[in-house]
């Protein structure tokens, strides 16, 4: 089969790796789409996250659907359509080759923890959820990033609260929208360029700004000691200083992005009493995110700007690196 690599750094390119066979506990799947990570697979791309040998097999938004059962799989039934289809290094038999999280393979495998004997499933970061068959197969994709974030919204307690949002990617713009869900009582949105306005406010946000020019609300909770709770979605470590400095003495600090390696956080600001890493746990909020899309309030369409053929990988990418798309979903 063929999976999409980082073949060098800096270098995306197709190559052979066998079919997986499934193990007791494991199914096979065959891949319906993967959506490329605007932050992490860029950085795993260039080195700068996972760093490692190459080549690198990328994606960890994948959706597939399970073509082959383990004799000891008790909660996937054929035709199922499963959540983070992964493999591992032992399935990239190539000199060097890697697995982070493989995703961008024609096939890939889901892991049974229901079934595993005197084993607790919470103890796998992310369990390979089923999909219901109400939802569309492609736009399944789109959930990953959103479960993980109604997740980290969740977990940093923000009903009632002041929240400032450093970043304008998909993760910020998810975040918003729970935020708003959730009951925070103030949201701003901190980003770079004023063209993510509009965006913003219809996501629920009730300011946005660039730099240090604060809106007047904006300036009002600075005076009153700062912000409830920030959210640092870029992984950029001036990004966590700006947040630092948005919630003063008074909040917290959620720190969510991934710095690259060539530019770390610093350790005095991650050792800031403020700042804390909210547990992202995406089995606890399957139920509820699916119940708020029944509900009309999540249209999974409104988070995939792009779907292309996987042939065209390397189109998806360069798209994500001009800002031409918001979320590329790459379909099998």
């Amino acid at each position: 089969m063929k999976g999409i690599f980082a073949v060098e750094r800096g270098k995306l390119g197709i190559l052979d790796i066998p079919i997986p066979e499934p193990g007791p506990y494991e199914v096979l799947l065959k891949s319906v789409a993967c959506s490329i990570c605007n932050s992490t697979d860029t950085k795993l791309l260039h080195g700068q996250f996972f760093s490692g040998t190459f080549p690198v097999l990328l994606g960890h938004e994948s959706v597939g659907r399970v073509v082959k059962l383990g004799e000891k799989v008790r909660t996937y039934k054929p035709g199922d359509l499963v959540l983070r289809g992964a493999l591992t290094d032992a399935h990239v038999p190539l000199p060097g080759g890697r697995s982070c999280w493989g995703g961008f393979a024609e096939y890939n495998l889901a892991v049974d923890v229901w079934a595993r004997d005197n084993l607790d499933y919470a103890a796998f970061a992310h369990p390979q959820q089923i999909v219901p068959d109400w939802i569309d197969p492609l736009q399944a994709a789109a959930l990953i990033t959103l479960k993980e974030n109604l997740s980290v919204i969740s977990n940093m307690d923000v009903k009632g609260k002041s929240l400032v949002i450093i970043g304008t990617g998909p993760v910020a713009q998810s975040m918003t929208l729970f935020a708003r869900l959730l009951g925070a009582s103030f949201i701003a949105v901190a980003g770079r360029q004023e063209r993510w306005h509009d965006r913003f406010i219809q996501l629920g946000a009730d300011a946005y700004f660039t730099g240090q020019n604060y809106p007047p609300a904006v300036q009002e909770i600075l005076r009153d000691g700062g912000f409830d709770r920030a959210a640092e979605a870029v992984g950029d470590r001036n990004a966590l200083k700006h947040a630092i400095a948005l919630v003063g003495n008074k909040g917290k600090v959620g720190l969510y992005g991934v710095a690259p390696e060539n530019e770390p956080y610093l350790q005095s600001d991650l050792e800031q009493p403020v700042v804390f890493s909210p547990k992202v746990a995406e089995a606890e909020v399957h139920t509820q995110i699916l119940e708020m899309i029944r509900d009309g309030k999540i249209n999974l369409s409104d988070w995939i700007s792009h779907t292309l053929p996987w042939q065209d990988y390397q189109l998806g990418f360069e798209m994500v690196w001009r800002k031409e798309a918001n979320k590329v979903v790459l379909v099998y």
